[in-house]
């Protein structure tokens, strides 16, 4: 890890940061209040950096570029965290600002003192306008509204912006701890739909997500005390290996093992009758590839050639070397007994 990645890790580590709070309000689709905890108290394994992160990441400058060209804004980054006056455990990263001339002819992080306040305003920068770049895939295309284009560029907002909430989460809480009057936002959705969106700052709205993430600071990120799990995902990384004790179906319990139960029989049965009109299907269809139904192809049955390695083989014939790249992984598997 850099030095510059592992300052960046501590400085994230000292507070709850715009990307933090759509997890902590349970609204992001990619975490959980429980990986925001992992992540404060520094108990998140370090992962390598996936394909989808590093294009989202990249793309990011072309989204912002493209943005400032469109629309003649002048775009700054800003690489500052920024803490809210009033609690020191919300912060802010934001990756670029838009410079207002009739504010500052750049922008720039203030120390809040009594001049700077008198001169630029009740704000920790030297602007009361901020920028964030997306991407997204395709199939997320739903989630945004039409986009703004237009309207920005005539400075002349008519409609209201549309953009999925765990974005909006973190737009509100930029604005409220920069004192801004709001943010641009621009999405580039499955590499081709571009689209922009004004956001209005809701001062009420970050109060509500502010006093929200305070009791989740600290009531377990400074108490070391861990958030209840929310999915399958939440009890292997709290509870991963079970201790054999037994535990009594009562209340909640009890009615969602009943669900769960005949959930899991109606399955087993539908499979079976699944499996027995594959067989028809198959009989039927011989040697043939593709079934029509009304001229348009409904199924496919074709021959696949896949390689395997040959583990049986390889353990015979290198015995040592097969033990050496063996890897444990260890898991939780849900079965009902009767």
């Amino acid at each position: 890890m850099t030095k510059d990645k592992q300052q960046w890790l501590e400085g994230r580590r000292r507070g709850i940061g715009g990307s933090d709070v759509a997890a902590v309000l349970q609204l992001s689709p990619w975490r959980t209040p429980l990986d925001v905890w992992n992540d404060k108290l520094g108990l998140s394994p370090e992962h390598e950096m996936t394909s989808s992160l590093y294009w989202g990441t990249t793309l990011e400058q072309v989204v912002a570029k493209e943005f400032a060209l469109r629309t003649g804004f002048k775009l700054q980054n800003v690489n500052h965290q920024f803490v809210d006056p009033e609690n020191d455990w919300a912060i802010a990263n934001i990756d670029r600002a838009i410079i207002n001339p009739d504010i500052a002819k750049r922008v720039r992080p203030l120390e809040m003192t009594e001049k700077e306040i008198a001169k630029y305003g009740n704000r920790p920068i030297t602007t009361d306008i901020a920028f964030e770049a997306k991407t997204a895939h395709a199939f997320t295309a739903d989630l945004w509204g039409p986009s703004q284009e237009l309207e920005i560029k005539q400075n002349n907002l008519r409609t209201e912006h549309e953009i999925p909430l765990y974005y909006e989460t973190q737009i509100q809480w930029y604005c409220g701890i920069l004192r801004l009057r709001g943010m641009y936002l621009a999405v580039l959705i499955g590499g081709s739909d571009y689209r922009m969106y004004w956001i209005d700052a809701r001062p009420d709205v970050f109060q509500v997500i502010k006093e929200k993430c305070s009791a989740f600071w600290n009531n377990y990120v400074l108490t070391k005390t861990p958030p209840e799990p929310i999915n399958i995902e939440d009890v292997l990384k709290l509870y991963g290996k079970s201790n054999g004790k037994a535990i009594e179906a009562q209340g909640d319990l009890a009615i969602n093992y009943g669900e769960y139960a005949r959930l899991n029989g109606e399955i087993k049965e539908l499979k079976k009758q699944q499996d027995a009109v594959k067989a028809k299907i198959a009989i039927d269809m011989k040697d043939n590839e593709i079934l029509t139904l009304d001229g348009k192809k409904v199924l496919t049955y074709k021959t696949q050639t896949s390689k395997r390695f040959d583990s049986d083989s390889f353990k015979q014939e290198h015995l040592n070397d097969y033990f050496d790249y063996l890897k444990e992984s260890t898991t939780r598997v849900m079965r009902v007994c009767a």
